[in-house]
């Protein structure tokens, strides 16, 4: 190798390690800066405010009061509307009072269904649930004993009264063109 390609070789090698040294400092971003954003950021919407509702248990007869006394208040209470509705006989006609549920031996509120039918094909009571289910009644089917043996029964309900029971077999009379019977709720598995 002769002395000029050796000296341009150096010259070479010094240039890339200057390069190297000093192209990082030229290029470290001092003075140069981003562009300006000229979007704004809306505030945020303000949050609704939310109630907080503390539960509260509900009070119930049998906890305070026995079921004597519950049936006696009843008694006291009926009469005493009996006597009202005689009083404002007279005068424009009151509306009659709600019919409160009445409790059975155990404590519990009786309740009552209407029973819609009962079918020898489970798919057929099934079929008519499903129809209850869609016009939003509490309808379900259960096994029901009878004479011509194992049947499914269909059912709207429960509710707490009899007489809105009623209620519930006259509306559904008219909806489904079915006749029901009012039978009192029992949770055993078989009704005889």
């Amino acid at each position: 190798m002769n002395i000029a390609m050796k000296q341009r070789l150096i010259g070479t090698v010094v240039i890339g390690c200057l390069a190297i040294i000093f192209i990082p400092v030229l290029l470290d971003g001092e003075g140069v800066s981003p562009p300006e954003m000229t979007g704004s950021i809306p505030d945020s919407p303000p949050m609704p405010v939310i109630p907080v509702i503390e539960p509260v248990r509900p009070a119930i007869s049998s906890d305070t009061v026995s079921i004597a006394e519950t049936r006696a208040e009843t008694r006291a209470e009926t009469n005493t509307e009996s006597s009202r509705q005689a009083t404002n006989a007279g005068n424009a006609q009151a509306p009659p009072a709600p019919e409160r549920p009445t409790l059975d031996t155990a404590g519990v509120p009786e309740s009552w269904t209407v029973r819609l039918g009962s079918f020898g094909e489970k798919s057929n009571a099934e079929a008519l649930v499903s129809r209850l289910r869609d016009q939003k009644y509490k309808g379900f089917s259960r096994p029901l004993n009878s004479s011509r043996g194992l049947l499914t029964g269909v059912y709207v309900g429960p509710v707490l009264t009899e007489s809105e029971a009623g209620r519930l077999q006259q509306e559904l009379a008219e909806e489904f063109e079915l006749e029901g019977v009012v039978v009192q709720f029992t949770i055993n598995e078989l009704e005889q």
